[in-house]
């Protein structure tokens, strides 16, 4: 829907913008205008303002190439939401990369949050130091990983397909066979909706970390930041169930 509003808002002032030009009334440009700058200067608006429609409309109404990405091409959590942007305006998908852009962005303050507290609380280079920011990294390095799988899923949705599967009993091609494309398209969208869930579990655990930490005495919460960082990893090693 934003698009359109945006393609049309575009358009309205490329309209306005050729009224104010040609309008006898206004800047009255013409191409038989008798001074040569003007009548030059009329032809060049006029193809700048027909480039600039043809430019907008195309660019807007062209079904973007959906392209799958590998996770080396993925250097950090911006370029993960950038990734899930081109999937915003799908029909099935759109409030999935909504929230998952979103957890991102979380992950974000979470990791900084983290990176403060273990900056104060421990002498960078030593174990704890080692232990507490590596699982930080890994988690973050999670949700990218987990933003690439969702991506991929999504590119390979075909959208028009699993409209037409939904009325399947309409058409001439065996329902058995129909049945089994639907479910596959089904169970892929249900699992790029389980990484939420799984991404979900790792901010809660973050922000339990991070709860923990701030405690002035450290050594007292030993063993719950130990606890934590172990739900944590398990968390991480389940994510590799869904790449």
């Amino acid at each position: 829907m934003k698009k359109y509003i945006w393609l049309f808002a575009a358009n309205v002032i490329l309209a306005v913008i050729a009224v104010i030009l040609y309008s006898p009334g206004l800047v009255a440009l013409r191409p038989s205008d008798p001074g040569i700058f003007r009548a030059g200067m009329s032809i060049i608006a006029g193809i700048a303002l027909v480039a600039g429609f043809l430019f907008v409309n195309v660019r807007s109404l062209a079904k973007p190439k959906q392209i799958l990405v590998s996770r080396d091409e993925v250097a950090s959590l911006e370029d993960a939401r950038a990734i899930l942007r081109r999937h915003q305006d799908s029909k099935y998908f759109g409030n999935i990369a909504k929230t998952a852009a979103g957890q991102l962005e979380r992950v974000m303050k979470s990791r900084q949050k983290l990176s403060d507290l273990i900056e104060r609380k421990f002498t960078k280079g030593t174990m704890s130091w080692e232990k507490f920011y590596g699982i930080v990294k890994a988690a973050e390095d999670s949700a990218i990983k987990n933003v690439v799988t969702m991506a991929n899923r999504m590119s390979i949705f075909d959208e028009n397909e699993y409209a037409r599967l939904q009325h399947y009993k309409e058409d001439d091609i065996p329902d058995d066979i129909q049945e089994e494309q639907l479910q596959l398209y089904q169970d892929n969208y249900e699992s790029v909706k389980s990484v939420i869930a799984l991404n979900e579990r790792i901010l809660l655990k973050l922000d339990a970390l991070a709860i923990e930490l701030s405690s002035f005495e450290t050594s007292e919460n030993e063993e719950m930041n130990s606890e934590i960082l172990v739900e944590i990893e398990k968390l991480i090693e389940e994510t590799k169930y869904y790449q």
